[in-house]
């Protein structure tokens, strides 16, 4: 009997809404990068029950690489291991396991595994589930600053620029085939450079528009899933002249033409009229004068900011936009942006560290208060540093646990 079988015939109700998952933590330093982390949520656990990371697929007889003994329902637990280093064009368009499992094991028996697993096709794959429904009442897990990306293979110092301006640590194309289905796109206009159009994080150059382009075409070229491609801010080159907005929707026109939905579609719209439509690309524009004198760009997505400073009122923040969310229907998605909101003089003091240390003590509360408070009425939920989350594995599960009745 295969080992998944197994351990499905050995679940019980000790282990039905059980959880133990990997991330990668963001923090970067000389001595390490990448480093594994362990998140569990069981709370019907026992003493004795251990949780063990493996290099493979777990059996009774494998010796694991790391061992911890959880000594409450939920918690994280850094290993101190590395993971590899995988390079996108090493990643597949068909949902893989990268290396590393992970197992809760009860009296040395295997009782639920999981691995740190790509999800390139998890829309397409629950069409049955969610193809009835509008963007705005599917959970979708999506990230903050998309084309802000650095790719580190070897562990390093960030340099003072790259700690407030670098919010993920792989580029678009491998956001999306882990799993994140939205992504928020920044524009700067230079016309006397040799690369015009760029993506941004504020006042900084990130990555060229056209390397973006590629790599959501890309994704959409090797998948059937949906992506939100929000253009939400215009931070340098743009004015108060709309002549540069028309240059750059003509821009986006040419590059995604064949791939975008017409506006005409509307937030509304099924995914499964989406998918019908044979296009499955959304624009989304932060102009609205632009908006409505194109078809090719849709209004955007409402960012919801609670533009705080600690956890403890991202919690309050969140939790009110998600207790306001029910009873309140709406056709245009909405996303919490779920990090914390630093001002120029806690940059200057470096009073809340850099953004990768901000999303180490934010990215795993977000997942237990999705995972646990707002599962049923999240939308879209942005983050930094997606792989150091497990929102995208808990939209996923909720996706299908709220849709199926279950």
């Amino acid at each position: 009997m295969m080992l998944q079988q197994r351990i499905a015939g050995l679940r019980n109700e000790h282990f039905q809404r059980a959880h133990v998952g990997l991330i990668i933590s963001p923090i970067m330093s000389k001595r390490m990068i990448r480093e594994i982390e362990i998140y569990w949520n069981h709370a019907r656990y026992q003493p004795g029950d251990t949780i063990a990371l493996y290099a493979r697929e777990p059996a009774d007889d494998l010796e694991p690489l790391y061992t911890l003994v959880p000594n409450a329902p939920s918690g994280i637990k850094r290993t101190g291991l590395q993971a590899s280093f995988v390079p996108t064009a090493d990643l597949a368009f068909e949902q893989q396991c990268l290396r590393y499992h992970v197992a809760w094991l009860r009296n040395g028996t295997v009782r639920l595994a999981n691995c740190m697993r790509t999800q390139p096709r998890w829309m397409a794959e629950r069409r049955d589930i969610l193809g009835s429904l509008p963007m705005s009442r599917v959970f979708l897990p999506g990230t903050h600053d998309s084309a802000s990306y650095a790719i580190h293979r070897r562990a390093d110092s960030e340099n003072l620029l790259e700690k407030y301006v670098i919010t993920q640590d792989i580029d678009v194309l491998a956001q999306l085939i882990h799993g994140a289905r939205y992504l928020d796109i920044r524009v700067g206009h230079y016309p006397n450079s040799n690369i015009v159009w760029w993506a941004n994080h504020g006042l900084f150059k990130a990555t060229p528009m056209q390397d973006i382009v590629h790599q959501v075409k890309s994704f959409l070229d090797h998948t059937d899933e949906i992506v939100i491609f929000d253009v939400q801010e215009f931070p340098t080159g743009f004015g108060k002249n709309l002549g540069v907005h028309h240059d750059f929707v003509a821009y986006l026109e040419e590059q995604f033409a064949g791939y975008y939905l017409p506006k005409s579609y509307g937030w509304s719209s099924t995914l499964n009229t989406i998918w019908s439509s044979g296009k499955r690309l959304i624009i989304g524009y932060d102009e609205k004068r632009v908006v409505s004198l194109y078809e090719s760009v849709w209004p955007c997505v409402t960012h919801q900011w609670g533009n705080v400073r600690n956890i403890e009122d991202l919690f309050r923040y969140l939790n009110r936009i998600e207790t306001e969310s029910i009873g309140h229907s709406r056709s245009t998605p909405r996303s919490a942006m779920a990090e914390l909101t630093p001002n120029i003089l806690d940059v200057v003091l470096n009073r809340l560290g850099s953004i990768r240390e901000m999303a180490e003590k934010v990215n795993i509360n977000v997942t237990n208060w999705y995972n646990s408070k707002w599962q049923r009425t999240a939308n879209i939920v942005a983050v930094d540093f997606v792989r150091s989350s497990g929102i995208i594995e808990t939209a996923i599960e909720w996706n299908e646990r709220r849709n199926s009745r279950c």
